[in-house]
C-alpha cells in the first residue's frame, strides 16, 4: 500500500499490478464459498487481517485518480468490501475517508514535490 502511495509514473503502474494480483487472489481462492465476510456472518481475524483492503484501498483510488478494485472485475472482493463496512462495530468505528484523503493527498504532494527537487 506504501509503495503504491510513494510511487509514481512505471512504479505506480507496477505497484497497481501487484495490487491486482492480491486481489485477483482474495476474489478466486480466498473469498470462494464466504458468505456476507470471512467469518460468514461476523467478523473474525482474517477479516481484520484484510481490513486496509476495506479502509485504505478506496482513498488511495481516490487521491491517486485510479480505480482499481473495479466491481466487475472483482465482485466477491467488492461485496465483501461493502459487507465489512456496513457491520456495525466497523461503521461505527470507521475513519472519516474525506478527512483521510484530504491528508494523505497533501501528503503525497509534499512528498513528490520534494523527491523532484
Amino acid at each position: 500500500m506504501l509503495k503504491l502511495y510513494r510511487a509514481n509514473g512505471e512504479e505506480q503502474q507496477a505497484a497497481v499490478k501487484e495490487w491486482l494480483e492480491m486481489l485477483e487472489v482474495m476474489e478466486e481462492h480466498a473469498l470462494i464459498g464466504v458468505k456476507k465476510v470471512f467469518g460468514g456472518d461476523k467478523i473474525n481475524m482474517v477479516d481484520i487481517a484484510f481490513s486496509f483492503v476495506a479502509i485504505w484501498l478506496g482513498v488511495l483510488e481516490d487521491i491517486l485518480g485510479l480505480e482499481i478494485c473495479e466491481p466487475h472485475k472483482f465482485p466477491r472482493v467488492s461485496s465483501w468490501i461493502q459487507n465489512f463496512k456496513s457491520i456495525p462495530v466497523i461503521k461505527d468505528n470507521f475513519p472519516d475517508t474525506d478527512k483521510m484523503s484530504t491528508f494523505l493527498k497533501h501528503g503525497r504532494e509534499m512528498m513528490l514535490t520534494s523527491k523532484s527537487n
